[in-house]
């Protein structure tokens, strides 16, 4: 059961369904009809991962698809779940050797799981916006805390901080893995992950989104520990200082966009906004 274990691991990561190996484990070894099909495909159902067995004749071999699970006959005549590819006349166990038709029929129990793909994704949406969900009431709460123990100046420098920091988070989105297809509508060609050039010549204004995640996570860290110790006018003194710096990379973050490249990134537009509420913050 270990083989057919890491095997159906290895079939889920094809699909990009990635599932922790030791809890997995623990699911199949600890369900009542261990080691049956009936274990594997409950804990497959218990992740949110769509799945159905059918029973395939071997006449209907080629109307499979390129990949699936079957059990098959290995040494002492114990079978084991492995992980099946399609290889032009040939067939691909585990990732390892290579069987012909004749010989992969003849070691087959004629059961195959395979995964619904549809239904996994929109599953794994699903669980994704109740995270996601959760996330926010968490976010809005500890605002709503901090809210009352710092001055409204500062607050609303953090939440503009925050705000920030979660453009620059979308904005690298290819780096943290996100999918967002309306952030994809928004932003297009070469620019979708707020890159404004693949020439490293350009130096930092080529990595806009990478600097303002630093930036905005440091002011963020900078300003609760700030205010927590009494030091709040220390922290917009260091950011007026730090102006003389901001306002260049501002300017030339435009005119790079708007007249070098000739394309505006929205997201960049979106942190440059942030930066001059933040500027005419510290300016009032």
């Amino acid at each position: 059961m270990v083989e057919s274990i890491s095997n159906i691991l290895k079939y889920l990561q094809k699909k990009n369904i990635h599932l922790d190996r030791k809890e997995f484990s623990f699911q199949i070894n600890s369900h009542p009809a261990f080691p049956s099909l009936l274990s594997i495909v409950s804990a497959l159902n218990v992740n949110y991962v769509s799945n159905f067995a059918v029973e395939i004749d071997n006449s209907e071999i080629d109307e499979l698809p390129d990949d699936f699970m079957t059990f098959i006959t290995v040494a002492d005549n114990e079978q084991e779940l492995a992980f099946v590819e399609k290889t032009n006349q040939d067939f691909l166990i585990n990732g390892k050797y290579k069987v012909n038709e004749k010989d992969f029929l003849s070691s087959w129990n004629n059961i195959v799981v395979l995964i619904d793909e549809d239904q996994s994704a929109l599953k794994k949406k699903a669980d994704g916006r109740y995270k996601l969900l959760l996330a926010g009431i968490f976010v809005l709460i500890v605002l709503i805390y901090i809210y009352f123990q710092i001055s409204l100046h500062s607050f609303i420098f953090l939440f503009l901080s925050l705000c920030g920091f979660f453009l620059a988070v979308v904005s690298l989105r290819k780096v943290f893995g996100i999918e967002s297809p309306v952030v994809d509508k928004v932003c297009s060609g070469t620019y979708t992950d707020c890159s404004l050039s693949g020439d490293k010549t350009t130096g930092f204004v080529s990595h806009f989104g990478n600097f303002s995640l630093v930036y905005f996570l440091v002011n963020v860290i900078s300003l609760l520990f700030l205010c927590n110790s009494g030091s709040e006018a220390v922290f917009f003194t260091i950011q007026k200082t730090l102006l003389i710096i901001i306002l260049p990379v501002i300017g030339y973050s435009l005119f790079y966009q708007l007249f070098k490249i000739k394309k505006v990134c929205p997201l960049c537009i979106g942190i440059i906004i942030i930066l001059l509420l933040q500027t005419y913050i510290l300016l009032m």
